[in-house]
C-alpha cells in the first residue's frame, strides 16, 4: 500500500539521481600569472609628495578568463626611495586583446618631500594609502604570455586632514602564466 510519503519519495528519486549530472557545472578555471612592470607612481597632497620612477614584480589570478585578482610591489626612485604595494580586483575581456579595469588599493612608504602647512604643524608620518581605478586598454594575452602597454591609474587618499591624489602610469608590463 502506498502512503503519501512514498509517492513523494518516488517522485524525488529520479530528480536526485539525475539532478547533479544534468545541472553540474565545471569548477572555475584559475590561471596564475607572474609579471614584471615598469613605470611611475606619484602621490600629491598639501602635506607631502611621494613617488618616482621604477619597476616591480607581481602575481595575478585570472578566474575564467574574466575576473582578475592581483598584487604587486614596486621600488621607486626620484623623489626619494619609495616602496609601493598594491592589490586590486577587476574585469577583463576574454580573447587575445584583453583590456582590463581594476579597483586598486595602494600604499606608498619611504622618503619623499613633506611640507608644513597652516593646518599641519608636524610632518605626516606613515604610508600614503589610496583607493582608485586602473585602466589597461592595450593589454594582450597569447599562449600563456601577457603584455600590457600604457596602463593608467588614478586614486584618492587622505592625510588627515586633507586629501591627496595618486597617479600611476605603467609603461610596460610583461608576464607569463604558470
Amino acid at each position: 500500500m502506498r502512503t503519501p510519503r512514498s509517492g513523494w519519495r518516488a517522485a524525488l528519486l529520479p530528480g536526485l539521481l539525475l539532478g547533479p549530472a544534468a545541472g553540474a557545472q565545471e569548477p572555475p578555471v584559475h590561471r596564475l600569472t607572474a609579471y614584471v612592470h615598469s613605470g611611475m607612481s606619484l602621490y600629491l597632497s598639501e602635506a607631502r609628495t611621494l613617488g618616482g620612477v621604477g619597476g616591480g614584480l607581481g602575481v595575478r589570478d585570472t578566474l575564467d578568463d574574466r575576473f582578475i585578482l592581483q598584487a604587486d610591489a614596486s621600488y621607486l626612485m626620484a623623489l626619494g626611495k619609495v616602496v609601493e604595494v598594491r592589490a586590486g580586483a577587476g574585469l577583463q575581456r576574454s580573447g587575445t586583446w584583453t583590456p582590463a579595469a581594476l579597483v586598486m588599493l595602494s600604499g606608498m612608504a619611504g622618503q619623499g618631500m613633506r611640507f608644513l602647512t597652516p593646518t599641519r604643524s608636524t610632518p605626516v608620518e606613515g604610508p600614503a594609502l589610496t583607493v582608485g581605478l586602473q585602466l589597461a586598454p592595450l593589454r594582450f594575452t597569447h599562449s600563456g604570455t601577457q603584455l600590457s602597454l600604457l596602463e593608467l591609474g588614478v586614486g584618492v587618499g587622505s592625510d588627515w586632514p586633507g586629501r591627496g591624489i595618486a597617479w600611476h602610469l605603467t609603461l610596460l608590463e610583461a608576464g607569463t602564466t604558470f
